[in-house]
This record gives structure tokens, sequence and C-alpha cells, in this order.
């Protein structure tokens, strides 16, 4: 009997170690609020700690409940979506009036009161051992940045969670990142107002000057992000991209020339998210770092359509090097370990689709059965992406099968429709641009102009605009891309052309005029695309 109830006792004490043990397991470390904690307060723990920014939601809008609801579920909910995320509590949270002694703990700022523009970041440090410089993000991969969402992981020892590297003087870099998120988030709306501005006037000028014009500025977006240009940085780049677009139209560059500059523009983006992902999330044009934070933003991707079907156009009599140019087009702008535009993987597709139907002649019938293949061919690339390992919201979704893609869609849909109609100026832009490229496109197809480039270039812009949730940078760049790069298929036949009054009624075009705008030694640019 004695020897029966030591084994009881013994058991008991087992599962009570066991159940502790799994405890401690599942929250390794303590997690402290301290409200508004900013990067520069934690200058006390620095040099024990691995520090960072954090961004304390998504969408255009936080507020203190939705923040710490997204910090003890480690999940976020864009906040045009209305409630604060919901789900089982993951971690355990204590709140402080100050930074705590010791070690083993994630201090975390939040923001405070209600309902806020989510446009500050605040400070976060992990005291543990193995953490020392700058926090290390996979959700951000911004050395210095961090989601909300990553704290629970991190608390928990799970995978996915943060990690850190070395810095000489981790507060001074923070303090820079902050300011450089900050001044492009001021400017991004400035700056692509002039760049779309700036393609207008090329248009009218010359359609070549245009498409050039669009490929310089989106190098010398890339350049800008590179050498961490700030405030009013737009402007230079502007004003590079429009003086090589009218250097362009004085020299007149031969086909060939155009093709190996859409695919070095394509080739230079792909090169540098292997040198360094900031160059292009912190760019002039980059994501807005308050809900997606690295690869190619939805703005980006509309610019990059110029020169993904320009120069595939351009390399029609040579199959394989068309090809060549939109795989490099698809690895750019949506392979999950580089641009990660998932949506854009789509646009991309039905983009290819509808320019390859049109250049081969076919009907409405082989039209849609083309962009149907297309869209099937994206997926299973999408597909192996996936199974090499990557991750985007689109091969989240594939994993789950037809009815996960089509909660994916649905889901990107409805948060389109609330960006859409956050505000009324926003309404109004997006609808008067898209009124402005359906005129484009139906006086296309009325007056029957060889087009097969500029409808393709629609066609993508049309999915972008289910598939993607930023409808009004989409629709306005999208109308002024769509008139530059007609002006370049189409030459006095163009938007540009209308303006100039060298279209006739029947869509015909004078001698003159063609001979004028025809580059020399180069059959006209109607038969380029």
């Amino acid at each position: 009997m004695y020897g029966s109830r030591i084994i009881r006792v013994s058991a008991i004490l087992g599962v009570l170690a066991a159940a502790f043990a799994g405890n401690a397991h599942a929250q390794a470390l303590r997690v402290v609020v301290v409200p508004g904690l900013q990067a520069h307060d934690l200058r006390t723990i620095a040099p024990r700690a691995a520090v960072g920014l954090l961004v304390p939601g998504a969408g255009p809008e936080t507020s203190a409940r939705a923040a710490a609801a997204s910090l003890a579920r480690g999940v976020v909910r864009n906040s045009l979506r209305g409630a604060t995320p919901s789900g089982p509590v993951r971690i355990r949270i204590a709140q402080s009036r100050s930074i705590p002694n010791g070690g083993g703990f994630i201090v975390v700022g939040l923001p405070q009161g209600g309902a806020q523009p989510n446009d500050r970041r605040y400070g976060i440090a992990v005291v543990a051992a193995g953490f020392r410089g700058l926090l290390t993000s996979p959700s951000t991969r911004i050395p210095g940045l961090v989601s909300v969402a990553d704290v629970a992981p991190t608390a928990l020892g799970e995978s996915g969670k943060l990690g850190s590297q070395e810095e000489g003087d981790p507060l001074t870099a923070l303090e820079a990142l902050d300011r450089r998120i900050r001044d492009g988030n001021s400017w991004r709306t400035r700056t692509t107002t002039w760049l779309e501005v700036a393609i207008g006037v090329l248009a009218v000028v010359s359609g070549t000057a245009a498409v050039v014009g669009v490929a310089a500025m989106l190098l010398a977006n890339l350049l800008a992000g590179a050498l961490g240009i700030g405030t009013g940085g737009g402007a230079a780049f502007l004003l590079a991209g429009a003086a090589c677009g009218l250097a362009a139209a004085w020299r007149r560059p031969r086909g060939g020339a155009l093709a190996a500059l859409m695919a070095g523009v394509l080739a230079a983006y792909l090169v540098s998210f292997e040198l360094d992902e900031r160059w292009v999330a912190l760019s002039p044009l980059g994501p807005s770092q308050n809900a997606r934070f690295y690869g190619i933003s939805n703005l980006l991707e509309t610019f990059m359509l110029v020169p993904a079907l320009v120069g595939a156009a351009l390399l029609r009599r040579r199959p394989w090097a068309a090809g060549g140019l939109a795989l490099l087009a698809f690895v750019t702008i949506a392979g999950s370990r580089f641009g990660a535009d998932g949506g854009g993987a789509i646009v991309l597709g039905v983009g290819y689709a509808v320019l390859v139907a049109l250049l081969t002649g076919a009907g409405r019938r082989t039209l849609v059965a083309a962009v149907a293949a297309g869209v099937a061919v994206v997926l299973g690339l999408l597909a192996l992406d996936a199974a090499t390992g990557a991750s985007s919201h689109v091969t989240r979704a594939l994993r789950k099968g037809p009815d996960g893609l089509a909660t994916d869609l649905w889901n990107r849909i409805t948060l389109s429709w609330d960006h859409l109609t956050a505000n009324t100026g926003t309404i109004v832009a997006t609808v008067v641009a898209l009124v402005i490229l359906a005129a484009l496109v139906a006086r296309v197809l009325a007056l029957r102009l060889p087009a097969a480039l500029p409808l393709a270039l629609a066609a993508a812009i049309a999915a972008s605009m289910v598939v993607n949730d930023s409808p009004k940078e989409v629709a306005v760049a999208g109308a002024v891309l769509y008139a530059a790069v007609e002006a370049f298929a189409l030459g006095p036949r163009s938007a540009a052309g209308l303006i100039s009054g060298t279209v006739t009624r029947k869509g015909t075009v004078p001698t003159r005029a063609r001979r004028d705008s025809e580059p020399s030694g180069q059959p006209p640019p109607g038969t380029v695309p």
C-alpha cells in the first residue's frame, strides 16, 4: 500500500511538472506592453537587447483595442474590414508603465485611444539570450521593422519568430529607418501624380518617349531606393525619367534596343531583391509599410506591366525570347522570394494571354480560352512556387484547394471594394480614370485598329482591379499607362494622335503624319505589336 501511494504521488507530480514545462515552452518569453513606448525609450536596454520599430496594425487605421487583439492572437486584420482580429488568444500580456528589469521578456509599445491613422511605429525590444542589435522579421524582411503579428510566435518560440542581426548603433539605424518610411508615405501620392502627368505629356510628344520614360522612371525608382533618397527624392527620378524619354524620342531607338531595355528593367528589379530587398521596399513607389512591407506593391506592379508587355510584343518574332522575357517578368513580380505579388501573377497571365491571342488573330472564343489557359498556367507556376517552400497569400490559398482559392479571391474583391468606397475622393478618381480608359479602349475597338498590345494592357488592368486591393492607384496609373502604350503601338492613331488632330473618322492616318511618326529604318509603329 505504501509503495502504491508513492507511485501515485510520483505520477501526479510528474503530470504537474510536464504541464508546467509545457506552459513554459508555450510561452518562453514574457510580453510586457508599455503604452506609447517609442524607439528612443529603449536606450537603457538597447545594449543587452535587440530593438526594432513595431507596426501596430494593418491598413490605414489602428487603435489600442485592435493592436492589443492582434498582439495577443498573433494575427492582423486590415482596418478596412471593420472588426478587430478574432480567434484564440495565444499569449499572456502584462501591462506596465515602464520597462521591466531583468531579462527573458519582450517589451512592446502600442497606440493609445480609439481609431487613429496607422502611420506611427512604436518601440519593441527582445531582452533574451541570442538577441542583439536590430530585430529581423520574416513578415517585413526589413531589418529593424516588425509586425505586431510577429510577437506571439517569438514569445512561444515557434517558427516565424523574430531574429536579430548585429548593428553598431541600432537606435540611430531605427531613427533613420523611421524617417525614410515617414518621408516615403508623405511623398508617395505627390510623386505618383507627377509621374503620371509626365508620362501623359510624353505620350502626346511621342509613344516611344512615353514607353522609354516609364522604363527610365522605374530604373530611377530603384536607384532612389538603393541610395536612400529621402524627402522630395521622387522629383529627381521623375525628371531623370522624363529626360530619358525625350532623349529616346529624339534618337528613335530600334526595336531590339527597346526590347533589351524592357528586359533590363525587369532583370534589375530581380537582382535587387537578391542584393537588398530594402531597395524596392523603401523606394518611392514601394509598399506603404502599414499592411505590406516588401516586394512589388500594386502601384509598382501596374507600372511594370509596361516593360513586361511591351518587351514581349517587340520580341514576337522570336517566341523563345518573348517567352523568356515573360518568365522573367513572372519571377520578378510574382516570385515569393522576390516581388511576392501573387495577384500580379494572375494579372500577367491575363495580359500575356490576350496579347498572344490577338497577335495570332484569334476569335472571341479562342480569346476566352486563351485567358482561361493563361490563368491555369499561372496557377500551376504558383503551385510550383509553393511546392519549393515559398509563401504568399495566393500560395497559401492554393494549399487549401479550390475552396481556399475561391475564398481568397472573394476576400481580395471585397477588400478592393472597401478601399474603393473608403472616401469620396477615391471613388471619384477611380471612376473618372476607368471612364477614360474605357473610352480609349472603345475607340480603338470601334475603329478596328491593330491594337494587340494596348488591349492586352487594358485586360491586365481590368484583372488587377479584381485581384488587387488598390483600385484608385491601379485605375489612375492604368489609364495613363494605357495612353502611353497606345501612343507607342499606334502612333498618330493613338490618344496622342487624337489630341494632335491626326486621326481621321475612319481611323486612317495622313501620309505625312505617318511618315513623321516612323523611326528611321523601322516599320510603322502600328506594326510593332
